[in-house]
């Protein structure tokens, strides 16, 4: 049973099993852009881990018009995908020096960070690759983190932030991105592979490894 204050009235002409994921993690990486962030126009932001929140918020960034959106994952077909859905930059975190090299690529660190992966040397490499008076958002779910305040954060007047569900009112939130995805704007079917239920074993392992970002379980055809 769901409460009616959950419930999120949606276009009737696309179809509903697409739907679902949009009620968690894309609207986590899509929100925390939009609503959290809201980046201006022309300015750069970089995305840790490309799952389904991180590719999110690459189509959100490529909506939004910045100039820089540079992805960092440790794979290759993810970092693959992001290209495809907009980022301007994919690094391999195992074959660069991010922090370097992101600010070879926007001449002295990005001006907004969205960390997803929860992983504690990434959520110190996002601190670190921000600009003067930058802002990272920290949405991956970490542990302990031992940083310096003086150097990491204030004498560059950085900002470190928490976003719950990219700060989004789903009932006006994923409206608007059902009308981008009608627009073609955020192609989020791309990170969403079907499954029978009978087939729901392999859905799970294919979530679990990482080779499908939103498995979709369908009980009835």
């Amino acid at each position: 049973m769901a409460n009616k204050n959950n419930v999120v009235k949606v276009d009737k002409d696309v179809d509903l099993a697409l739907l679902g994921p949009l009620g968690c993690g894309i609207q986590m990486g899509s929100g925390t852009v939009m609503n959290t962030l809201r980046p201006e126009p022309g300015s750069s932001i970089a995305i840790y881990g490309g799952g389904a929140v991180g590719l999110s918020a690459v189509m959100a960034a490529k909506i939004m018009g910045l100039k820089h959106i540079i992805v960092v994952d440790l794979h290759q077909n993810r970092l693959d995908l992001a290209l495809e859905l907009g980022a301007t930059h994919a690094l391999n975190g195992k074959e660069v020096d991010v922090v370097k090299e992101i600010k070879r690529i926007t001449d002295g660190g990005v001006h907004y960070g969205i960390e997803t992966t929860g992983a504690i040397p990434v959520i110190i490499q996002s601190i670190h690759a921000l600009r003067v008076s930058g802002i990272v958002s920290i949405v991956g779910m970490g542990g302990d983190v031992t940083l310096n305040f003086t150097n990491d954060l204030l004498m560059e007047g950085k900002k470190v932030m928490g976003t719950v569900q990219g700060d989004s009112i789903p009932q006006i939130h994923i409206p608007k991105l059902i009308q981008y995805y009608k627009e073609g704007k955020f192609p989020f079917d791309k990170l969403v592979k079907y499954y029978d239920f009978e087939d729901i074993n392999a859905a799970f392992e294919a979530s679990k490894s990482g080779e499908i970002l939103k498995p979709v379980v369908r009980i009835a055809k």
